[in-house]
């Protein structure tokens, strides 16, 4: 079975000019879950104006925590570095996908839709496994979604373990 990464941004806005302002991953060792996040520090060219005081409201992150956060680039080579050419996943990838190529500055890797790759997993040729799929949704709709980046990839990935099971 794959060990997927999970990943997801907290982002200046959800217009297409956005930018990230925190990256969040989860994957298991074993069956511990472990997560790391960024804030990130906008570089001087994303643009000022595409900051959204309703996205700010979701998230709690306010535009001056990211002064002092680490730079874009020391973030996505940490990311880099720990992702790894491990498998991305996340239940919003159209998005998290366009702020992952921008924290690039290139096109990254290819993320996952949890979805899929749940589906995929835990069926057998279109055959659900007996319980896989419902105990790694109730796990996902029994958890309440914080909108910061590290809690958000790692309850995705808590459902994912929930799957695997035993």
């Amino acid at each position: 079975m794959i060990q997927p990464v999970f990943i997801d941004f907290e982002a200046s806005s959800l217009s297409p000019g956005s930018w990230p302002i925190e990256v969040g991953l989860a994957w298991l060792d074993e069956r511990k879950v472990v997560v790391e996040s960024r804030l990130i520090r906008p570089k001087p060219e994303w643009p000022e104006d595409d900051w959204n005081p309703a996205s700010e409201e979701v998230h709690g992150i306010s535009r001056s925590d990211l002064d002092d956060a680490a730079t874009a680039d020391d973030v996505a080579s940490w990311l880099w570095e720990t992702v790894a050419g491990r498998q991305l996943v996340s239940d919003a990838p159209e998005f998290d996908q366009r702020w992952l190529d921008r924290l690039l500055d290139r096109p990254g890797p290819l993320i996952d839709d949890f979805d899929r790759v749940v589906w995929q997993a835990f069926s057998d040729c279109g055959e659900v496994k007996a319980g896989r799929l419902h105990r790694v949704y109730e796990k996902r709709m029994n958890r309440p979604i914080r909108h910061r980046a590290g809690d958000d990839a790692a309850g995705l990935c808590q459902a994912w373990l929930a799957g695997v099971g035993k």
